[in-house]
């Protein structure tokens, strides 16, 4: 059973490492995603590039700062805890592989923490998918595709 454990171990570990090194931006340099998910909440890119489009879902828009700040916010806090709960689940694992934790348990905890990581994924595309992101933030969908699909194998390994 040890190798099975250190290997999910290691697959949750990576999924906590790229989440810890991803909202670390978000707390030292806070403008740089603050910036973007501003442009999608106010739907900038959208009037300018496609004004039809933008004339229909305009009511969308957000213009008040202070919840565009509480949003980053709470966008920051569901990933740092995501984040946290991934790499204690990871270190869960690799201590069960070790036989100093319950293997049940630590299996349980990393599949909660990697549905958790995955649901971060997609809020990002259902509220993306709210203020047209695909319009004009292609990228940014697809990442989040691809983080929601990462956490998705990770889970489908984990269920085993």
């Amino acid at each position: 059973m040890t190798w099975p454990l250190l290997l999910d171990a290691a697959l949750v570990g990576s999924l906590g490492l790229w989440m810890a090194v991803a909202v670390a931006d978000n707390w030292r340099i806070p403008a740089l995603n603050r910036q973007v998910l501003a442009q999608v909440l106010r739907l900038e890119l959208m009037e300018r590039d496609y004004p039809e489009a933008f004339a229909l879902v305009a009511d969308r828009r957000v213009r008040s700062e202070r919840t565009i700040d509480l949003l980053f916010g709470f966008v920051r806090w569901a990933e740092t805890i995501a984040a946290v709960l991934l790499l204690g689940a990871a270190l869960l694992l690799a201590a069960a592989a070790a036989g100093m934790a319950a293997a049940g348990f630590a299996s349980v905890c990393a599949t909660l923490a990697t549905a958790f990581f995955a649901l971060v994924w997609a809020g990002f595309i259902i509220g993306g998918n709210y203020y047209c992101y695909w319009y004009c933030h292609q990228s940014a969908q697809a990442n989040h595709f691809m983080l929601l699909f990462w956490g998705l194998g990770v889970l489908l390994v984990l269920m085993r």
